[in-house]
Order: C-alpha cells, then sequence, then structure tokens
C-alpha cells in the first residue's frame, strides 16, 4: 500500500487518528487496524517510539543507543502475544543478577533471580538480615499474584478501567501492610522495618523513587516498588531485561502489527490542534496539522500526555463540552515534573569498580546487573530535598550495560552505559542566589510553543548540562574511579532535554508522577469529556513505563464506543 501524503489523508475520514507514535500509541492503532478500522497515525518527529526509541548520537554510529526507556519489565504479556511481537523481531535477555551495589567499605550486595542465591549473597553481607530481607521480597511477591493474576482480561487490575481503592483492598485481602504500600506508605520505611545492615538498605532504597520527585523518605514511595515489581518477564515474575538492538525494537515491532492490519503512520506530522466530535457542522472530532491541514475521524486518540493534550484542544478553540472545565482542572494539578538527569555514553572499554576488583571477590561481573549508587537512604532524601530548591545532586544513579547482553549495540570491544540519576530539577535556581526556585510543571511543547519559563529553563541546562553531568560521573568514581576514562564520548539529557525531543511535558518519561494519589482511578482514564477525544498515553491507567496496556485499554474503549462499521 502507497503511503498516502498529508493532503491525501486529509481528504478522507477515518475510524480514528491517533496522535503521537509512541509505543502506547502504536499499540493502540494496531489493535484499532485489526478489528477493521481505518486508522492514521501522526508522528510530530521523524521517528517513532516516543521515549522508547533508538538513536545513534555518537560520531561512530555502530553505538547505538536507547535514550530515554532503557529496560522492559512491564510489557504486558498479552500485548506481546496478541500482536505478535515475537515474529516481529522482539527478543529480550533477562537481566540476573538483577541488582549489584558496591559499598563505601568496597564490599557489594548481588541479588539475583533465585531466591536460593540471593539468600546466600545477602548473608556474606549481613547474615542476620536474610529473613528479613525475604519477607520483604515476599511482601511485593504477595502484591504482584493479588492485582495481576495471571495478567487475562479476567484477574488483570492493569486491564479495563481502573479498581476503586475498596476494590484494590479487596484484591489485597484487606491485609493492612500490603494496603498501606499500596497506598500510604515510605520505602524506607518499609525497608528499616525488615532489615537492619545500613548496606542493605543503601542497595535498596532506590527501587522506590524511580522516576519520582519524591525522596525513599516520602510517602507513597513504598508503592513505586511495587509498581516496578508487578511485572513478568519471558515467565520470570518481577524480572527486567534488555530488548536485543536496544528498546527501540518494542516500537517497531508494534509499528509493524500497526501497518500490517493496515494502518497508516506518518512521520514529520506535527498536530496544532484537537477540534471535538460536537463541532458546528462536524461528523466527528478532528485535529489541525501544523500546515492548516484538517484530518477528521469518528475517534482522536492522544498519545500526548495529558498537559499537552489539553493545550492541543485549547488550540482548537470554539466552545468546548461540559465536563471540560473539571477534566482540565485535574490536568492543571497533574504533577509531571522530572526529577531525572539520562546520560548515555559510549565506552571504550568497561569502568572497573574497587568491590569488584578486591581480593576474593567471587562474585558476578558488575556489568550483568542493574548497579545502584548510592552513599544512602539520607544522602538520597537530602538530595531530593535539595532539588526541591532547584539544585541539582545526583546523589542516587542506575547503571545499565547493555552490552553485556547484547554486543551488536556497540563496535566490537566497545561497551554502552545508561546512567539514570536523581536529582536533577527541571527548573534549575540561579547561580549565587538563594536556592528557592519553586518548582512548576513546564508547558507542553512541539505543536504548542514553549512558554517563556520553559525557554529559560532550557537555556539554565544548556549553561550548566555537562557539569551536572560530570556531577554524576564523580558520584559512579566513587566506586569505579576509572569511569570518566572510559567514555568516548556522552549524551547529556535533563528534564527540558527529554521535553523538547520528546514533547512529553516537564520531561516525565512516565507522563506524570506514578506516586498514589495519581494512580489507579487517581490516573487518567481513556475516555475524555471532550466528544470523540481519548487518552492512550502512559499518563492514563496503569501508568507510566513501557506497558502498552494503556494503548490497548484505549483502543478498547473506542471499539466499545464505535458502532461496528456496516
Amino acid at each position: 500500500m502507497t503511503t498516502p501524503t498529508l493532503a491525501e489523508a486529509a481528504a478522507r475520514t477515518w475510524d480514528a487518528v491517533v496522535v503521537g507514535a509512541g509505543h502506547n500509541g502504536l499499540t493502540a492503532a494496531a489493535y484499532l487496524a485489526r478489528a477493521g478500522q481505518s486508522v492514521l497515525v501522526l508522528e510530530r518527529r521523524g521517528q517513532l517510539g516516543g521515549a522508547c526509541t533508538l538513536e545513534m548520537p555518537f560520531a561512530d554510529e555502530r553505538f547505538v543507543m536507547s535514550p530515554c526507556a532503557y529496560l522492559v519489565g512491564l510489557l504486558h504479556p498479552l500485548v506481546v502475544e496478541e500482536l505478535g511481537l515475537r515474529r516481529r523481531g522482539y527478543r529480550v535477555q533477562p537481566v540476573d543478577p538483577h541488582l549489584w551495589c558496591p559499598f563505601e567499605d568496597d564490599t557489594a550486595l548481588t541479588l539475583w533471580d533465585d531466591s536460593v542465591r540471593t539468600a546466600a549473597s545477602v548473608a556474606e553481607v549481613a547474615p542476620g538480615d536474610v529473613d528479613g530481607y525475604l519477607a520483604y521480597e515476599a511482601l511485593f511477591g504477595r502484591l504482584r499474584r493479588a492485582l495481576r493474576g495471571d495478567y487475562s482480561e479476567v484477574t488483570d487490575t492493569w486491564l479495563g478501567p481502573s479498581p476503586a481503592r475498596a476494590e484494590l483492598e479487596e484484591r489485597l485481602g484487606h491485609d493492612p501492610e500490603l494496603i498501606e504500600i499500596l497506598f500510604d506508605t515510605p520505602i524506607a520505611d518499609v525497608i528499616e522495618r525488615h532489615v537492619r545492615d545500613e548496606r542493605l538498605r543503601t542497595a535498596l532504597h532506590g527501587q522506590g523513587i524511580i522516576g519520582t520527585f519524591a525522596g525513599p523518605r516520602d510517602p507513597g514511595t513504598a508503592a513505586i516498588h511495587a509498581m516496578h515489581s508487578l511485572g513478568t518477564l519471558e515467565g520470570k515474575p518481577g524480572a527486567w531485561g534488555y530488548v536485543e538492538g536496544g528498546m527501540g525494537r518494542v516500537s517497531l515491532a508494534l509499528a509493524d502489527a500497526a501497518t500490517e492490519t493496515g494502518a497508516v503512520i506518518l512521520t514529520d506530522a506535527p498536530v496544532a490542534a484537537i477540534l471535538p466530535g460536537d463541532t458546528p457542522g462536524a461528523t466527528g472530532p478532528a485535529v489541525v496539522l501544523g500546515g492548516g491541514e484538517v484530518i477528521r475521524a469518528r475517534a482522536v486518540l492522544s498519545n500526548a500526555d495529558p498537559k499537552r493534550t489539553l493545550a492541543l484542544c485549547k488550540a482548537g478553540g470554539g466552545d468546548l463540552p461540559a465536563g471540560f472545565d473539571a477534566f482540565a482542572g485535574k490536568v492543571d494539578g497533574w504533577r509531571s515534573e522530572s526529577p531525572v538527569v539520562k546520560l548515555n555514553c559510549a565506552l571504550r572499554r568497561l569502568p572497573a569498580f574497587t568491590a569488584a576488583a578486591r581480593p576474593g571477590y567471587d562474585g558476578p561481573p558488575p556489568y550483568r546487573a542493574m548497579v545502584t549508587i548510592s552513599t544512602g537512604t539520607d544522602a538520597t532524601q537530602a538530595a531530593c530535598e535539595a532539588a526541591r530548591r532547584g539544585e541539582a545532586q545526583p546523589a542516587w544513579c542506575e547503571l545499565y550495560f547493555q552490552t553485556a547482553y547484547d554486543d551488536r549495540v556497540a563496535p566490537p570491544g566497545a561497551h554502552t552505559m545508561s546512567v539514570f540519576a536523581q536529582y536533577a530539577p527541571y527548573t534549575l535556581a540561579a547561580r549565587g542566589t538563594p536556592a528557592g526556585g519553586a518548582r512548576r510543571t513546564p508547558a507542553p511543547t512541539g505543536g504548542v510553543p514553549p512558554t517563556t519559563a520553559a525557554k529559560a529553563a532550557t537555556e539554565s541546562w544548556d549553561e550548566r548540562r555537562e557539569q551536572i553531568a560530570d556531577l554524576v560521573i564523580a558520584e559512579i568514581a566513587r566506586f569505579a574511579p576509572d569511569v570518566a576514562d572510559c567514555i568516548v564520548e556522552r549524551q547529556v539529557l535533563g528534564p527540558p532535554d527529554v521535553e523538547a525531543r520528546i514533547g512529553l511535558t516537564g520531561g516525565h518519561i512516565f507522563q506524570g508522577e506514578c506516586l498514589p494519589d495519581q494512580m489507579w482511578d487517581r490516573r487518567f482514564g481513556p475516555v475524555t469529556p471532550v466528544p470523540g477525544l481519548y487518552l492512550c498515553g502512559a499518563g492514563t491507567h496503569p501508568g507510566g513505563s513501557v506497558i502498552a496496556a494503556n494503548g490497548r485499554n484505549a483502543a478498547m474503549a473506542v471499539l466499545a464506543a464505535i458502532a461496528p462499521r456496516p
């Protein structure tokens, strides 16, 4: 089938138009197309995948980086099977051991997928904490079994509309410990109830803050670890892994599933406005492109984040429906400022970790694990508080070495290192002034011009980006002193960079915080008060990460609402 031009696409009415070719938008398009709907996907950029994509950012293009999303662990097994992603090239290598953490005394902790090996590893560091650690892990296993079941439409709370709190508490057997983890407790409290050794606490607390502008002692952070523990990868509960060739292969497989059944994907096609379905004279909703073309459909699905979607609706002008003010109020209060700086590196060789080089070390090569860099729970909390004042203090990092599993993403003998570091705020406090920069939620970009404040934040990062990256490297060098010498080139992405590149408000790759007050039925559902407009991105239930259930949920809502074609 010949790909239509924008003018040709505008000359017809589609069953569904998807705004944005992120992985959830592509998922929704694939489900709608396989149901016989005519589907058009419009992508602002020249590449697919949104935050789940591939780049070759370095002089040697044999280095292939996953710039924003690094690993897969929550991709829904039902989506993988129903859309045939494996036959489309999706392959994954589970990371095992799943965590390796060096300490300042040159010891290290290794956590494996196998509980027996993990118990032995914990015993080497803190023999008195083995039972407590195993009980801690068992808690999150109980949550997974209660909330996800067998990952089917019947048992999985991530599919379809979100359950309300009462139903979730019933699913948890009214167990007060599980309920507080899901809704209230700081991750530090849960850990400290189970283990006493400070090294174990140092290794574990970061799993409750990933991508979150909250510290380990802040309420609700236990739910962050819970969310990231709820998946199953290749039959392994709670596992994470590297997609062969990089994370963008997930998006490419989804795009293939969509186009095979007739969906059309157009890149370099920015959407400037969304028009509601009750516009006078309209037969359904429509999108207005940057060049002025109007494309009509029976349904519009926005893979953009809630704030950007709201801005696109307002850009359409005209009267908006009853109920829109409440929707707009929720969007306005939606927290989506990222605290993450991403550092993607081309390496000439792997760094040498002091803990792994000490005499008598018989553990695994650190690079086979996700490597946690931290000097303690309180240091991480202090870094979060500093970021709230506008100071960049990347005191906690997680490192990923994809080449330890997949040598296709680097030249022979070379390696890649991706760093997920916190905390580095979107809005940096001015140099030499009291660090009192108020936190703010930036305006969306792409289709809608950035605000003056968003431009100022970008300019501030332009001045200090490399300095902040040096702070990240310095934290890693505490445990791998030669790391800077290993780096050939690096790509530094602060929150304004992610916002400008991907179009995610505040640079938040989860399209908004995943703390309890923005999860479950408090997150957005696919249906909006704007006639014919649906949300399908990570701002919807079940939340952020590469999940694809969001896109599937939106497609099912559209199919339920649109009358079958004759």
